[in-house]
């Protein structure tokens, strides 16, 4: 079983050697980059993480123009297809099981770019060109922008943008959350996404987003057991009205996180250990079929 990865900030592995980014400002990568052995072949489809490449955007003249170089360092430079309509969808069911991994834009770091109203005029350039995971911003434009997303999205099927709250606070994702539970159909139109939930989001934020149906990422950890714990603990947690395994995924990150595993290390280990320790419907839910679903419900 090929894994769905909900996320991979797959150009960071190139920090050390280029002009994206600003020299010495992730020295732990070159240690961590042999975390993607394998990673093309044991993934199926990945959320590719873009985001302006240095990490104070006031550094760079045009910090829009340094996000446009690191979606363009994925369209040329990413090993498979983008996925980005109904069409690249269907070549990827009609691909061998051992194709190429393909991947979905996701775009991060909007919080330092989106800083004025007519910023949120780039946010259909940015679905135009692909994007379909947005991380949303924080403050006074933070509807705004929501409301911005939801007007791109039909009401019936088709290819619609998604929101990530995998870096916003508390404060933030409650903020938002109560702006979805005050229109349930925003959730259908607008799905929702936290592909990395840790042991720092409020047990509060996490029941909320079960209720909405979100689909939730659970990372490698240090230890086996606290992987495990961390998928119990979400499975227990009722998704729109039901306890179970819906709605949970797995988001390598393997680039950003400190440590993992040996089991977890690899994208065929770590599928390989969720099966052998989950009975096989559950298993393929959390490798790929609960993923499967949410991409499919932004690209059509």
């Amino acid at each position: 079983m090929r894994l769905i990865d909900l996320r991979c900030d797959w150009a960071l592995q190139y920090a050390a050697e280029s002009t994206l980014y600003v020299p010495g400002e992730h020295p732990e990568i070159p240690g961590r980059v042999d975390r993607l052995d394998g990673y093309l072949t044991g993934v199926e489809t990945a959320v590719l993480v873009c985001r302006p490449a240095t990490a104070e955007p006031a550094r760079h003249s045009d910090p829009w123009r340094a996000l446009g170089e690191t979606i363009t360092r994925h369209e040329a430079e990413f090993a498979g297809r983008l996925l980005i309509d109904p069409d690249d969808a269907a070549r990827s069911r009609a691909q061998p099981a051992d194709g190429l991994c393909r991947g979905v834009l996701a775009v991060a770091g909007l919080d330092d770019l989106v800083r004025a109203p007519a910023d949120l005029d780039r946010l259909p350039l940015l679905f135009e060109r692909g994007v379909r995971v947005f991380e949303p911003v924080s403050g006074e434009l933070a509807r705004p922008f929501l409301e911005r997303l939801l007007a791109l999205a039909p009401d019936g099927e088709g290819t619609r943008p998604a929101v990530d709250l995998t870096d916003a606070d508390d404060a933030t994702a409650a903020a938002i959350l109560d702006w979805f539970e005050a229109e349930p159909t925003r959730a259908a139109r607008l799905p929702l996404l936290r592909s990395a939930v840790g042991s720092e989001t409020s047990a509060d934020v996490v029941r909320r987003l079960r209720g909405l149906g979100a689909t939730l990422g659970v990372s490698p950890t240090p230890t086996v057991e606290a992987f495990r714990d961390a998928i119990e603990s979400l499975a227990a947690i009722p998704f729109r009205g039901r306890a179970g395994y819906e709605g949970i995924g797995v988001a390598t990150d393997y680039l950003r996180i400190d440590r993992a595993a040996s089991e977890l290390s690899a994208v065929a280990r770590l599928a390989s250990w969720i099966a052998a320790n989950h009975p096989a419907r559950v298993a393929r839910a959390l490798i790929f079929e609960n993923a499967r679903g949410f991409l499919r419900s932004i690209v059509g």
